[in-house]
């Protein structure tokens, strides 16, 4: 969990590159967190969303 945004949107872009999936910076309390688009479900805010194919 990240409590600075900056660093989870940076580490989100990150991973989206090196495994090639879409990856979400979501809200979890007052933190942020990086989960994979398989992983989301509507009970999460999602802050940003990045996609390695639009990166690019």
């Amino acid at each position: 969990m990240f409590n600075d945004i900056w660093i989870a949107r940076k580490n989100a872009m990150s991973l989206a590159k090196t495994l090639m999936v879409a990856t979400m910076v979501i809200a979890v309390g007052t933190g942020y967190s990086v989960i994979t688009a398989e992983d989301h479900d509507s009970s999460v805010v999602v802050v940003n969303d990045y996609d390695p194919f639009e990166i690019m």
